[in-house]
């Protein structure tokens, strides 16, 4: 079999909320896909350098990453694209969140920096039993680059936002409870790109797997683009094949079925 790139959502797709943990019989798929000389790459809506998850990035050790939607996309420690935000519409959108209670912004480093930040606080201790994040200034969302931001809070909160701002689009995370705000023409169909003009492969070389909205675009463009069992509707309309859901390990079973594993590896 010639050797594909296989590109992993992180959250709902490999990371179960339910445990917020990676099953080790798919941490192993992945290190077998590595051995049989395919890349194996995870895509996803997070900064993988972030602290908040660079501790997945360690346990996965992918070949490669697609960060914050296709914004950055690295090989090994190589970064080979990177693209922000204007900090312009940032500012507009602060001022807009503000006026109508919409919690919005980004990590810096280990400390949250969110319009509302109240919004958040709930929202952790609704998940994590507590909101012991530290924050800073909201102000600080002025003087940093960013690849995008966060939104939390009801779904409705993102229809305003689209409204007042139709050049974003605001794809719903796993719980429906928050939205990656990013600019229409993002994607990380954009950032797997980067990786096929990297190894000199083009789409039907690529495998993706994942279950929300800001997987679609990959999904639909992926020469076997696969959605979870637990995704989207919409996502699973324009995906090659439905898999189990992440609590029956549904990447392994995909894995198997469609032959890139053995049933005895």
């Amino acid at each position: 079999m010639c050797s594909k790139i296989f590109c992993f959502d992180l959250d709902m797709t490999l990371l179960d909320h339910k445990t917020f943990h990676i099953s080790e019989k798919v941490l192993k798929d992945l290190e077998t896909l590595k051995k049989e000389g395919h890349v194996v790459a995870v895509a996803t809506g997070r900064d993988m350098d972030s602290e908040f998850s660079k501790a997945y990035k360690k346990q996965l050790n992918p070949d490669a990453i697609v960060h914050s939607n296709g914004q950055k996309v690295t090989v090994g420690e190589k970064k080979i694209r990177e693209v922000f935000m204007d900090p312009k519409l940032i500012a507009r959108m602060m001022e807009f969140c503000r006026e109508h209670h919409l919690c919005i912004g980004m990590n810096i480093g280990k400390y949250g920096c969110y319009v509302n930040k109240e919004v958040l606080i709930e929202h952790e201790k609704r998940i994590f039993g507590d909101g012991d994040r530290e924050y800073i200034d909201e102000s600080n969302l002025l003087t940093h680059p960013f690849y995008g931001l966060a939104y939390f809070g009801d779904p409705k909160g993102t229809d305003l936002l689209r409204e007042a701002f139709p050049e974003i689009k605001t794809p719903l995370f796993a719980d429906r409870r928050g939205a990656d705000v990013i600019t229409k023409e993002v994607s990380k169909a954009n950032g797997i790109q980067a990786l096929l003009d990297y190894y000199q492969k083009d789409w039907s070389d690529i495998v993706a797997f994942g279950d929300s909205m800001n997987d679609y675009e990959m999904i639909e463009k992926a020469g076997n683009g696969i959605a979870m069992g637990n995704a989207v509707d919409k996502l699973k309309e324009v995906a090659d094949y439905v898999t189990r859901p992440i609590e029956e390990e549904g990447v392994s079973f995909a894995l198997r079925h469609f032959g890139y594993l053995s049933a005895d590896q």
